[in-house]
């Protein structure tokens, strides 16, 4: 099984920033979960094409499979993830 990496976009940096403790470190856990199996998310329709979506509580990490890469997109919650 191929080793993932995680690389983060600037917009899920800074929604990273605005949860709290515990929400930053079950974002972090799955994250890892992630990394360990990308196929866990839903796959996005038009015009999301190519990204997934993993539920965390209230919100949503989005993220695309690149190779080897899994690019982290955003963080919302779900009422704003797709908009």
């Amino acid at each position: 099984m191929p080793e993932f990496t995680a690389a983060y976009s600037d917009r899920f940096i800074s929604d990273l920033k605005k949860l709290d403790r515990r929400q930053k470190t079950l974002v972090f856990n799955r994250i890892e979960k992630i990394l360990s199996n990308p196929e866990l998310g839903k796959p996005l329709h038009a015009p999301l094409n190519g990204f997934k979506s993993e539920r965390l509580e209230c919100y949503r990490i989005i993220y695309k499979q690149t190779g080897t890469t899994i690019e982290f997109a955003w963080l919302q919650h779900r009422d704003e993830a797709y908009r």
